[in-house]
């Protein structure tokens, strides 16, 4: 297929990092229906610290981070200056957790149950659900359907229409400004383009009864409290800033955090301006603050280290 084929080319070309993780964990097999990695093990990380506020940080295509950042997290959060539980959430079979490990169109209610018995068992007073990309459209999701208390959302990609489809694509190829002015964020946002078009494709076409999640939907109508949220985005980057705005329109309550960038990768932005760390904890701390929770001696986060992922070892980075 012409798509699968761009889209190899151009992750080998741009984004070598990722298409070398894709190749070791087998997921470029996405693209056939297929996938190496089916071990449920492998699909959640869990740091139990005994802690009474819990983080669950969902990864989402990972088609910036080459897999990576959630893991990256873990270094973001350390200077937080209160004790956190981390659940790390993998979607690797990279169709926006619409199909469980053992390859069933039934995820959302997998995921739901899953992360529900594992924040029952570490048995915090307070869930935060963190994610960029899908992965912040998951924190919406699963953050309101779980019960989770507050909600950061670095560029989250809902509803899909707004990266998804002809449209978006070709608004993404001709827009001849950005790839004048700024060549790196264009190819990212085309690239973004095409690799959510490509897997929901490759989604459709190996499970024809999957229906895309309606996270506005979910998050103004299903039962209890809505949780206190934020988004962060690139103000320069047209799906994103239509995303925003029609949160806005819809969800008048969340917090929307403009960010100076054209690119759809918010967080890396964020780090290379030396700002991730300090902006993510000071978005939890004020929340925490705010909820009576007591907060220590802040310190500055330490080098990365080195993480197991369950296929592979790679370092951390954004």
């Amino acid at each position: 297929m012409l798509k699968e084929k761009v889209f190899r080319m151009l992750t080998r070309i741009f984004l070598p990092s990722l298409a070398k993780n894709m190749e070791e964990e087998g997921t470029f097999k996405v693209f056939e229906g297929e996938n190496a990695i089916s071990n449920e093990d492998d699909y959640f990380r869990i740091e139990d610290r005994g802690a009474d506020v819990t983080v669950v940080i969902f990864s989402g295509l990972d088609v910036l981070y080459a897999g990576e950042p959630r893991f990256e997290m873990r270094r973001q959060l350390a200077g937080l200056g209160h004790s956190t539980n981390l659940v790390f959430v993998r979607d690797l079979r990279r169709l926006g957790y619409h199909v469980s490990p053992g390859g069933q169109p039934d995820g959302l209610d997998y995921y739901t149950r899953k992360l529900c018995e594992i924040m029952e068992r570490l048995g915090a007073k307070h869930h935060v659900a963190l994610g960029a990309s899908l992965g912040g459209s998951a924190a919406f999701y699963f953050g309101k359907r779980c019960g989770m208390d507050h909600v950061i959302a670095f560029s989250p990609a809902f509803p899909f229409t707004v990266w998804m489809g002809w449209s978006p694509l070709l608004r993404a190829l001709v827009d001849v400004k950005k790839l004048l002015n700024r060549p790196m964020d264009y190819m990212e946002v085309v690239l973004v383009a095409l690799s959510a078009n490509l897997i929901w494709h490759v989604g459709h076409k190996n499970l024809p009864g999957l229906r895309p999640w309606d996270v506005l939907d979910t998050f103004e109508n299903s039962p209890g409290n809505r949780p206190q949220s934020t988004i962060f985005f690139g103000e320069c980057c047209g799906p994103d800033a239509r995303q925003a705005e029609l949160v806005r329109n819809r969800l008048p309550e969340v917090k929307l955090v403009p960010v100076p960038t054209g690119r759809h990768n918010c967080p890396g932005y964020l780090k290379e301006q030396g700002r991730l760390a300090s902006v993510l904890q000071e978005e939890i701390r004020s929340v925490l603050r705010d909820r009576g929770f007591a907060i220590g001696a802040t310190s500055a986060p330490q080098d990365s280290p080195v993480v197991e992922t369950g296929a592979s070892s790679v370092p951390e980075h954004g």
